[in-house]
């Protein structure tokens, strides 16, 4: 269909027909000629492309956010000096050994302890550290948060190591960017890494602004962060959703009209589109697009 005929079936003048395809060609969905009339790419590819970007942007304002987070806190720590840890008394609770400080808010946690962790490998050692601290925590009830760089399912050690913090009831999720060993309980202390002097110093911080802007930073990467489950047990979201959504939620992702996806899996229109809705209501998506981003964040398409 010409500009003529798109004018016609939107009801838009020319110059913004030509403009919606301007923004469409920007984003690889059509192709302009010369003369600026469209040709349709294909579903597929286009799909790939916009998934693509939006990680893309994702990743920036993580790292955004990182930056500028660690640059506060800095700033915060210098002026306000709060009490510092001697070197040797160890890092926080997650991926790394938990020692003294960080052992002991975590152990008397009662809510949550929120941890990030900078380590893309863990020794043995570290991992037993980890495990003795982290498991009469999750048993009592305390929820356990912990983001680790992507790259740590690189390791096949720091990966079987998360996996089974999954399964004792931990929530891991990746980051893209770097980050700076944090460790937060309850809301009320933390520990944190930092340089000083050029040398890593570990400080306790317990005083209430700073620890809210520790949370807060926690948080927002939180939000921004890919949820780990499914790519260490991905049989805990496939399980979630039964073979049939499986099968529309890959026919979805492929097929650009919803008689296309319906004909491919052998069902009504009328039953694919509940199937699709159901789908959006599991990702808690609005739209479609929303729902397949999703479901490639999560491994799924």
């Amino acid at each position: 269909m010409g500009i003529s005929g798109l004018c016609m079936v939107l009801d838009r003048d020319d110059t913004e027909v030509r403009a919606s395809l301007r923004r469409l060609a920007a984003k690889g969905m059509v192709c302009l000629s010369g003369h600026g009339e469209p040709t349709v790419l294909d579903p597929d590819e286009s799909v790939g492309r916009l998934l693509e970007q939006r990680l893309k942007r994702l990743h920036a304002e993580q790292q955004e956010l990182l930056s500028f987070g660690y640059s506060l806190i800095r700033r915060s720590l210098a002026w306000r000096s709060p009490g510092r840890i001697p070197r040797d008394s160890g890092p926080a609770v997650g991926v790394e050994a938990v020692q003294d400080p960080a052992k002991s808010i975590t152990v008397q946690a009662r809510r949550e302890v929120l941890t990030m962790q900078p380590d893309w490998a863990v020794t043995p050692q570290k991992v037993a550290a980890t495990r003795r601290v982290c498991a009469p925590c999750l048993q009592r009830g305390v929820t356990v948060k912990a983001l680790v760089h992507r790259r740590a399912l690189e390791d096949e050690a720091t990966s079987a190591h998360l996996t089974e913090l999954i399964r004792l009831g931990a929530q891991i999720r990746l980051l893209d960017g770097e980050c700076q060993r944090v460790l937060i309980a309850d809301g009320e202390t933390a520990v944190v890494q930092t340089e000083r002097d050029s040398s890593p110093t570990t400080i306790l911080v317990e005083q209430r602004i700073l620890v809210g802007t520790l949370r807060s930073l926690f948080d927002h990467c939180w939000s921004h962060a890919a949820d780990a489950s499914p790519l260490l047990l991905p049989e805990c979201e496939s399980a979630s959703l039964d073979a049939t959504q499986l099968k529309v939620l890959h026919a979805m992702a492929r097929a650009e009209k919803d008689e296309i996806g319906a004909r491919e899996l052998g069902m009504s229109v009328r039953a694919y589109r509940g199937r699709v809705a159901e789908l959006l209501k599991h990702f808690k998506a609005t739209t479609r697009f929303q729902a397949a981003l999703r479901a490639k964040e999560k491994g799924l398409v």
